[in-house]
């Protein structure tokens, strides 16, 4: 039996589809990875993929690995992912997005009578509706997690130190070397309570920002940090602080900000512990 293949329409479907999960993907991530990086990635995916579909004289099974192979480095060309953790969640995480835009589109498909096919542009503006859709409900739940003030309290030593902190879900502060998660604080609000340069906690944090493409924050490890949000205590031991050298706010409400990672399950390597303070509570 003999088919007609239109490879410009392939490529076509190949692309949305690509770049949907990979906005998706992106998204799950939390990354920051432009736009422009996810259609050039995409772009050289599909084109790989259409080359792997018109090898001749392979067997079904090689082309299967093959397609496989190119779902993971059109992943690496988006995000340039360098540790194996990272990695591994990234593709757990797009082949979720894969399921749940096949899901949708089924759906539709049998919404719609169950037709035995649909054209190219169908399936593609199908694609792009159930991926919006997503992203809108993604950003909605990143949105509705903003804003939240919390207390938090700083203990080294015999040193204890209670701020008013913010929940950011625009935090992305890692440690490059221990890939732990870094709050920000002001200075100042440390300065003759802990001290900031003993060798063993000083770090070193690379950072961008609005109107500075590059920049490096002095961090500083203290002992433990507690986290008190809607009756519950959640204590992170060896938590680290980038210093910020002014006011995280002009109008002083909160004089810190809390890494989004600190409160989810992934938690980065920190020890972290949790109990219930609500019977305590006013």
């Amino acid at each position: 039996m003999r088919y007609i293949v239109y490879i410009d329409r392939l490529f076509l479907l190949q692309l949305v589809q690509s770049c949907v999960l990979l906005l998706l993907t992106r998204a799950f991530l939390r990354s920051t990875v432009t736009l422009k990086r996810i259609v050039f990635a995409s772009a050289a995916g599909t084109l790989l993929f259409c080359v792997i579909f018109l090898l001749p004289g392979i067997s079904r099974n090689i082309k299967v690995l093959l397609f496989a192979l190119c779902s993971l480095a059109t992943l690496w060309l988006a995000f340039r992912i360098r540790t194996l953790q990272v990695f591994c969640r990234a593709v757990i995480l797009y082949h979720a997005a894969a399921f749940l835009l096949a899901g949708a589109l089924y759906a539709l498909l049998h919404a719609a009578g169950r037709r035995p096919a649909m054209t190219t542009m169908q399936a593609s503006l199908c694609a792009v509706g159930v991926g919006t859709a997503a992203l809108y409900i993604l950003r909605w739940e990143k949105k509705s997690a903003q804003a939240v003030i919390v207390t938090a309290i700083l203990e080294d030593g015999d040193v204890k130190i209670t701020l008013e902190a913010l929940i950011d879900s625009g935090n992305s502060l890692y440690d490059p070397i221990s890939q732990r998660p870094v709050c920000v604080v002001e200075k100042a609000a440390l300065e003759g309570k802990i001290p900031l340069d003993i060798p063993e906690k000083f770090r070193l944090i690379p950072y961008h920002s609005l109107g500075k493409k590059h920049g490096i924050m002095q961090a500083v490890e203290i002992e433990k940090l507690k986290v008190k949000k809607e009756g519950q205590e959640l204590v992170i031991e060896k938590a680290l602080l980038g210093l910020y050298e002014n006011k995280v706010t002009q109008s002083g409400a909160y004089q810190m900000i809390l890494h989004p990672a600190l409160l989810e399950n992934r938690r980065k390597g920190h020890d972290i512990k949790s109990c219930n303070t609500r019977k305590n509570a006013v």
